[in-house]
C-alpha cells in the first residue's frame, strides 16, 4: 500500500489526544453507604454484570482508536500502485524521405543531414541502454527497424545508413506519409512509459505537441521553382502561364520559354522573362505572343519586326538557370499543343447526312484529342483503301478492305472474302416497307454502352449467312439473325451493319451518334489522358496498336494489356510509342512534375497531428478511500450500539 499525500499521517495525533483523554478521565470512589435489602440484591445483580462491562469498554475504546487512524489514512489517501511493468524507454524516431529533403547545400542535402542526426541520436540512446525504432516517412511509411536494442546496434546504423546509399536509395520525389508515420508510431508510444518522438524533417510546424521536430534544413538553403505551366486556348490562340516562385529569399529569376513548332513551323522560338518573387508567394506570368525579330527568333529584346500570335505548338520547354538548393523543379515541359491526326473516310454510293453529321459532331466533341481530318468520297469517285484511321463505307464496297485502319460498314452489297463473312438476303417487315422490326441485344460488349437495341427499329435489313465466330461478335440481331457484328483481330479491325439507315429509325436516336462515338472510343482511344502529371500519379495508357511502350525516369516496359495503369514515381518526361495498325509509329510525351508543396522548401504547418502517449500507471492504481471509508462508518456504528447498550 502506498500513500498519495503522506502529510495525512499527521491525523495519528488524535490517538494521542484520545489516550490523554482518558487518562484525565474523573475516577469515581467506591463508598459504603447503609443500604436496604433492595440496595444490596441490586449491588449483588451489578457484580455479575462487571465482566460484560469491562468487555464492552475494552471494545468501545479499540473502536475509537481504529476510527482514529482510518481517518488519518483517508487524510493520506491510500493506494495500491499496480505493478504491471511497462516496455521501458524508448526513442522512436521518423525520417522524412520527401522530395523536399533533396535539397541541397555546400554539398549535403537535408536527408544527409537528418541520417548523421539521428546516427548521433541512436548511439546515445544505445549508450543508455534504451530500445530505438526507425520509421521511414516516403509514400507510404513503414518500419526500418523496430525495438532495437544493445545488442541490435550495428543492424540499426546500418538501417538509418542506406537511406543514403547512393546504390538503393530509399529518397522518394513524392509527398511523406507524415500521418501514418505517426500511427506508426502510436504503436510504440501507447504502451511504453517515457517513449519521444524524433520528426527528422525540414517542415516547419508551429504546434508541435509532444514531438519533437529536428530541423534539417540549412539556413542558406533556397529554392526557385516552376510550379505550373498552363496553356489555354482564347480566341482561337494560346495564352500562356507560368507559375514562379522562390523560398527563402526574395529575388528575381530569369524564365527562358524554349517554344517549338509554333504555328506548325519548324525551329524554336525563345522567350525569356524575369519574374519578381518575394515573400514565398506564386509570380505568375502570362504571355500570348512574341515577338519575331528579323532572323524569325525572338530575344525580347530586339525591335519588333512583327508580333506572332501562337495558335498551335509542339513543345514548351520551360527553365531556369538559377544555382538553387533543389533541381528537380527547374525545368517544365509541356506537350499537347498540337493534337495528333485521326483521318477519317467516307464513302456512299447513295450518300446522306447521317454520317456526316455524326462525324462532325464527335470532330468537336473529341477536338482535345484529335485533330480529325474528314474526307468525304463522291459516290461517282474510287473510295482510298489505305492511308486513313477510319474507312467508313456505304453501301458499295471496294473490291479489297483497307489493312491500315479501322473499317465500318453499313448496308454492304458484297464483302470480300478476307472479311469472314457471307451475306445473307434481304429481309422486309413488309412488302411496302412500312412495317417496322425491332432489334434485340446479342453478346455484351463496350461498343454498346448506353446502347438500347429494343428502341432501334428496321424496315428492311440483310442479315449474314455465315461469320465465324472465333473472329466476330454479334452486338445486334433482328428476328433471331446477326444484324450488326464487330470483329476484332489483329489485321483487321471492323463494324459491319447489315441494315440501311434510310430504312431505320437509328440514325434519328442518339443511339446512333453513341455507337459512332464507342466506336471511336474503343478503336482509337487516346494514349493519354493528360500531359501533365504529379509524381506518384496514376498514368492510364491505352494504344490503337498490339503494343505499347513507356519510357522515363526508371521506367522501360511494354504494355499489351490496356488499359494499362502506371504509378510514375520519378519526375522527367516520359514517352509512350506503339505501332499503328498502318505499321506507322507514334509517339506521345508528357511530363511528370513535383507537387507544389514539395518545391516549398520553407514550409509552415499549423500543427503536427501526434501519437497517444502511455501515460504511466496511476490510472490503473486500486484505489482505498472507498474501503476505508466504509470501515469508518462501520466502526462508527459498532461504537454508537456499543454506547448505546452502555445505558442499559
Amino acid at each position: 500500500m502506498s500513500l498519495l499525500t503522506p502529510i495525512g499521517l499527521l491525523g495519528f495525533i488524535g490517538l494521542v489526544i484520545l489516550f490523554i483523554i482518558y487518562i484525565i478521565k474523573p475516577n469515581y470512589q467506591n463508598k459504603i453507604i447503609s443500604s436496604t435489602y433492595v440496595w444490596t440484591l441490586s449491588l449483588k445483580y451489578r457484580k455479575k454484570k462487571l465482566p460484560i462491562s469491562k468487555l464492552r469498554n475494552l471494545i468501545l475504546i479499540l473502536c475509537q482508536v481504529l476510527i482514529l487512524s482510518i481517518a488519518a489514512f483517508l487524510l493520506a489517501q491510500p493506494f495500491i500502485p499496480d505493478n504491471q511493468e511497462d516496455n521501458g524507454v524508448e526513442k522512436v524516431m521518423i525520417i522524412d524521405v520527401s522530395a523536399s529533403m533533396l535539397a541541397e547545400t555546400g554539398g549535403e542535402t537535408r536527408i544527409e543531414r537528418a541520417v548523421d542526426l539521428a546516427l548521433t541520436k541512436a548511439e546515445a540512446a544505445m549508450e543508455a541502454n534504451q530500445k530505438v525504432s526507425v520509421i521511414v516517412a516516403s509514400d507510404e511509411s513503414y518500419y526500418l527497424v523496430q525495438n532495437a536494442g544493445t545488442d541490435r546496434a550495428e543492424e540499426l546504423y546500418d538501417a538509418i545508413n542506406s537511406l543514403i546509399d547512393p546504390a538503393e536509395p530509399k529518397y522518394t520525389f513524392g509527398t511523406p506519409d507524415i500521418a501514418g508515420a505517426i500511427s506508426l508510431a502510436e504503436e510504440i508510444t501507447a504502451y511504453s512509459a517515457d517513449s519521444e518522438v524524433l520528426l527528422y524533417t525540414d517542415t516547419e510546424y508551429i504546434d508541435k505537441g509532444r514531438v519533437t521536430v529536428v530541423d534539417c534544413s540549412d539556413v542558406s538553403d533556397w529554392n526557385a521553382a516552376i510550379l505550373d505551366v498552363r496553356a489555354t486556348m482564347v480566341d482561337n490562340y494560346y495564352v500562356f502561364e507560368i507559375d514562379v516562385a522562390c523560398y527563402g529569399i526574395d529575388t528575381d529569376v530569369l524564365v527562358s520559354c524554349d517554344i517549338s513548332g509554333v504555328n506548325y513551323e519548324s525551329g524554336t522560338v525563345t522567350i525569356d522573362t524575369v519574374a519578381r518573387c518575394s515573400n514565398n508567394e506564386v509570380t505568375t506570368l502570362v504571355f500570348s505572343n512574341y515577338v519575331a525579330s528579323e532572323n524569325g527568333e525572338d530575344s525580347g529584346m530586339e525591335e519588333p519586326d512583327e508580333v506572332v500570335s501562337i495558335y498551335s505548338y509542339e513543345t514548351i520547354y520551360v527553365h531556369l538557370t538559377e544555382d538553387d538548393s533543389l533541381e528537380y523543379d527547374n525545368v517544365y515541359y509541356l506537350y499537347g499543343g498540337t493534337n495528333p491526326t485521326l483521318n477519317v473516310q467516307y464513302y456512299s454510293s447513295l450518300p446522306n447526312n447521317f454520317f456526316s453529321t455524326a462525324l462532325m459532331v464527335l470532330r468537336d466533341q473529341l477536338s482535345d484529342r484529335w485533330d480529325m481530318k474528314i474526307t468525304e468520297v463522291k459516290y461517282d469517285e474510287v473510295p482510298a483503301t489505305e492511308g486513313f484511321d477510319i474507312y467508313i463505307y456505304e453501301h458499295t464496297m471496294p473490291a479489297t478492305l483497307p489493312i491500315d485502319g479501322i473499317i465500318i460498314v453499313a448496308d454492304p452489297d458484297q464483302l470480300p472474302s478476307s472479311s469472314g463473312i457471307r451475306l445473307g438476303s434481304y429481309w422486309a417487315g413488309s412488302m411496302d416497307l412500312k412495317t417496322l422490326l425491332p432489334l434485340a441485344a446479342a453478346d455484351e460488349h463496350p461498343l454498346m454502352k448506353n446502347i438500347t437495341p429494343s428502341n432501334i427499329e428496321v424496315a428492311l435489313y440483310r442479315d449474314v449467312q455465315y461469320y465465324n465466330p472465333d473472329e466476330y461478335t454479334v452486338l445486334m440481331t433482328c428476328q433471331d439473325n446477326p444484324v450488326v457484328l464487330v470483329k476484332e483481330q489483329i489485321d483487321q479491325k471492323m463494324v459491319v451493319m447489315g441494315l440501311n439507315l434510310n430504312y431505320s429509325n437509328f440514325s434519328m436516336l442518339l443511339d446512333f451518334p453513341l455507337f459512332m462515338y464507342n466506336i471511336f472510343e474503343y478503336f482509337s482511344p487516346a494514349t493519354i489522358t493528360d500531359r501533365v502529371y504529379e509524381v506518384n500519379d496514376t498514368v492510364s495508357l491505352n494504344s490503337r496498336g498490339d503494343e505499347l511502350f513507356l519510357v522515363g525516369p526508371g521506367t522501360d516496359a511494354g504494355y499489351k494489356e490496356f488499359p494499362a495503369n502506371v504509378t510514375v514515381t520519378k519526375p522527367g518526361v516520359y514517352t509512350a510509342t506503339q505501332i499503328l495498325i498502318s505499321g506507322e509509329e507514334d509517339v506521345q510525351n508528357f511530363y511528370v512534375k513535383l507537387a507544389a508543396e514539395e518545391s516549398n522548401t520553407n514550409l509552415t504547418v499549423d500543427m503536427l497531428e501526434n501519437p497517444f502517449f502511455y501515460e504511466g500507471t496511476e490510472n490503473n492504481d486500486l484505489d482505498l478511500l472507498l474501503y476505508f471509508a466504509i470501515a469508518l462508518v462501520s466502526l462508527l456504528f459498532i461504537e454508537w450500539w456499543l454506547k448505546s447498550r452502555e445505558q442499559l
